[in-house]
């Protein structure tokens, strides 16, 4: 299938779950489901390759992984300019672009980040946090096996970012190996938040909203509404935000990829 094709049964994805979905909060038709899916996750791909992964990946020396870390993200910087754009961000687009520019030959191809240094702020926006911009829906809540928490929106959000470049260039191999890095980066993040989990009464229903209320965040820069906060007056950071991190960061200093506690992912 050719790219119009592609960008046609995009389109018509999203008008399906714009319809399905008229409010910002996604249902969980397929509860059942994604509870068993959350049980492999959890359960299994966590706690005997996640998990021991990022215990051995802990001991890589903190300089190096995170010049990994910022190679990665170097690489979604020209998908956030192509997003803030389209959000009609321009300022943040430009400084997107800078960014790229700047960390790709003063930074050695992303290793380092001198643009932050400069004043260029990473202004992270995607295609699921645009569709939410424009109004789409998040059509329903979906527990993906390996990958982890998502929505109907978010999904096609993120199929769609593998379109820009540099990140459409990269082979399979490549945008696994992406993959697992974020994802182990991620793992040891939560580390710190892995006794909440332990000991909700809920842990699915736990994840389920946690990730629901950082994906209103992010596609509000922050501005959700009150009454939606308190509805979810969680604890989560970066992949379960913490809510004093939260209050205390940028509305529109949003940290990386892609995203939600996944597992792997």
């Amino acid at each position: 299938m050719g790219i119009i094709g592609r960008l046609l049964v995009i389109g018509a994805t999203l008008l399906f779950f714009s319809g399905c979905a008229s409010t910002s909060t996604a249902g969980d038709p397929f509860e059942a489901v994604n509870r068993k899916s959350w049980d492999f996750n959890y359960q299994v791909m966590d706690k005997y390759a996640l998990k021991p992964a990022a215990e051995g990946y802990e001991t890589v020396p903190q300089p190096i992984r995170q010049g990994v870390t910022n190679l990665l993200s170097n690489l979604s910087e020209p998908l956030y300019a192509v997003n803030n754009l389209l959000q009609w961000k321009v300022t943040d687009s430009g400084s997107s672009v800078l960014r790229f520019v700047v960390n790709t030959t003063i930074g050695l191809v992303g290793l380092f980040d001198p643009a932050t240094d400069m004043g260029l702020v990473k202004k992270e926006e995607t295609f699921a946090q645009t569709f939410g911009v424009w109004g789409i829906g998040n059509g329903p809540f979906i527990m993906w096996p390996v990958y982890g928490a998502s929505t109907a929106r978010n999904t096609v959000g993120d199929f769609v970012d593998v379109f820009v470049y540099p990140l459409s260039i990269l082979s399979f191999e490549q945008r696994a190996g992406k993959f697992v890095l974020e994802g182990l980066d991620s793992r040891i993040d939560f580390q710190q938040y892995e006794p909440i989990l332990d000991g909700s009464l809920d842990p699915y229903g736990y994840v389920k909203d946690v990730y629901l209320q950082r994906d209103a965040h992010l596609v509000s820069d922050g501005k959700v509404a009150e009454t939606e906060s308190d509805e979810f007056d969680l604890e989560f950071d970066d992949e379960l935000l913490d809510d004093e991190l939260l209050n205390d960061a940028p509305a529109d200093d949003k940290s990386d990829d892609h995203t939600d506690y996944k597992v792997t992912d």
